[in-house]
């Protein structure tokens, strides 16, 4: 017997005109913002009303909401850009090659901002800046709950911790000659760091390929668990951390690294979040709220994958984006969710019925009705009139027109329509040319092709350069005249048909974007495996 879940319905659906990139949530859950691909940044008010949307140049890449209220919006091109909720612009900040990371303090007004050349900007909620860091190709960042400390990892594996003000304090190199991945920081309550971190190549002795860290704030290691699989996401629970991982696990570790399994699911584990005790869970299209037991509470459906999780201070509100990357539907939105709402549970074909509701209404009751009998009875003339034009109700019936007539004279009129359909074959008629010029089709949407998913092997560095192919996409009925190759972080790597990467171990998703000569676009994805 299959288990149905428990669900809840969200608190409002917001719908997005594109591609949600971009999501923050106000610490009192009153209201939030979201930016797209395109460049809109939408504000909604739980009350009060929505503030004005505005536009950012090269398109919304982070959104991050201070501790004073500050709305922090970076693009994929542009500058950094402080904006009051109702008040319009108060600040910009320069920023090279556009923002590739953002994050906010809880507490202690510290904005951090990595742009695209790898420079660490530390600054407050009023553009005030406080300093910068080098180090490398940095590639993640965390900001600690007080606004005091900074962590950032490198592509070799590096970790520096810096003050507020950009001052370093302490430094964990990478491990091992072939170099590592760091692929999660997080920050606990007490300012310890947790660093989850994969090797680039086999290890040597008694080294760990997948380990978590735990590092003071004075720069010691003070704890190490080996993991069966690459950490995706890690989030602060209580003095402890939980982990989410590649193979679908969630893991708890007390603040004495001790382990336990919170939650497993069948997919990857996407984003992860504390809502008092309980734990929210983004995976494929649900969020799941598991309790303090390890038993699922409730779960609710987005449209698209889940990849962005915001929970208020308290707990209670909760928002909701990913990517829908159906490109017939495209439908975008964003979740406005109340965790405390009554879970009811889902029969089953609920979500059938939905979807039926959704594409055309509800089955009616007479249609149900209909069986085999009463489809192929003979009903006389009334139904078939309602079938028939009014010539062909002629031919059928008869002069007299009272359903009567010989039904031959109907297959006849079959007939006749399967000849003209023969002889227009014949002809060679070209349907969709005919079509066209009859007007009876509009644009049809380009095909974009990102090309085979590649399994390659890295070179001596622990690094290979990976060609991304687009030019087999195509457009039917006219031309494609962009194309835009971003990767996992949304960041665009390139706006030509091919495009060469620089890529470490490990596996790396990239989408390319095709538009045509008539603004319509499709997505697709590859996947690279380097080994």
């Amino acid at each position: 017997m299959n288990h149905m879940p428990m669900v809840i319905d969200p608190l409002e659906v917001l719908p997005a005109s594109t591609q949600v990139t971009a999501l923050a949530l106000a610490a009192d859950g009153s209201w939030l913002a979201w930016g797209d691909e395109q460049g809109n940044v939408s504000i909604h008010q739980r009350e009060g009303g929505d503030a004005p949307s505005f536009t950012v140049d090269g398109g919304v890449s982070h959104i991050a909401i201070s501790d004073q209220g500050m709305l922090i919006v970076g693009s994929h091109s542009g500058d950094l850009f402080g904006h009051e909720r109702l008040g319009g612009r108060r600040w910009t900040h320069s920023l090279g090659g556009g923002c590739d990371h953002l994050a906010a303090s809880a507490s202690g007004d510290l904005i951090a901002s990595i742009d695209g050349a790898r420079l660490l900007h530390l600054l407050t909620s009023e553009g005030r800046l406080l300093g910068h860091h080098q180090q490398g190709e940095l590639m993640l960042l965390a900001v600690a709950q007080d606004g005091q400390l900074v962590a950032v990892a490198d592509d070799e594996g590096n970790v520096t911790v810096l003050s507020r003000d950009g001052e370093v304090r302490f430094r964990r190199e990478q491990r091992g000659e072939s170099g590592e991945r760091v692929t999660a920081l997080e920050f606990l309550a007490d300012g310890h760091l947790c660093v989850a971190r994969e090797a680039l190549g086999v290890t040597l002795g008694d080294e760990e390929e997948i380990a978590l860290e735990w590092w003071n704030p004075l720069g010691t290691e003070i704890g190490r668990v080996e993991l069966g699989s690459r950490c995706e996401v890690l989030s602060e629970s209580g003095g402890g951390v939980d982990a989410g991982m590649f193979d679908g696990k969630v893991l708890h570790f007390a603040a004495d690294q001790s382990e336990s399994l919170r939650h497993r699911s069948p997919y990857s584990i996407s984003d992860l979040s504390s809502s008092g005790e309980d734990l929210l869970v983004a995976s494929w299209f649900q969020v799941r709220c598991i309790d303090a037991a390890g038993d699922e509470r409730w779960q609710v459906e987005h449209v698209g994958l889940t990849q962005m999780l915001r929970v208020s201070s308290d707990g209670r509100m909760i928002a909701v984006a990913g990517d829908n990357q159906n490109d017939y539907t495209r439908e975008n939105q964003v979740l406005l969710i109340d965790a405390n709402a009554t879970p009811y549970l889902q029969q089953e074909g609920e979500d059938i019925d939905a979807d039926l509701a959704a594409f055309g209404g509800e089955e009616s009751e007479d249609t149900a009705r209909i069986t085999d009998e009463t489809a192929y009875a003979d009903t006389g003339g009334a139904a078939m009139e309602t079938l028939l034009t009014e010539d062909e109700w002629k031919a059928w019936s008869g002069d007299g027109g009272d359903g009567d007539g010989d039904s031959g004279q109907l297959l006849d009129l079959l007939e006749q329509e399967i000849t003209l359909t023969d002889a227009t074959e014949a002809d060679d008629y070209d349907i969709m040319e005919g079509l066209a010029d009859s007007g009876g089709i509009g644009n049809l949407p380009p095909v974009s092709d990102a090309g085979e998913d590649q399994v390659v092997a890295a070179d001596e560095d622990g690094t290979v350069v990976v060609l991304l192919d687009g030019s087999h996409s195509y457009d039917e009925d006219g031309e494609i005249v962009k194309h835009v190759w971003r990767d996992e972080n949304n960041r665009v790597l390139g706006e030509v048909a091919e495009v060469k990467v620089k890529l470490p171990r490990g596996n790396h998703t990239f989408t390319l974007t095709v538009t045509d000569n008539d603004g319509a676009s499709t997505g697709d994805t590859v996947t690279v495996q380097v080994q």
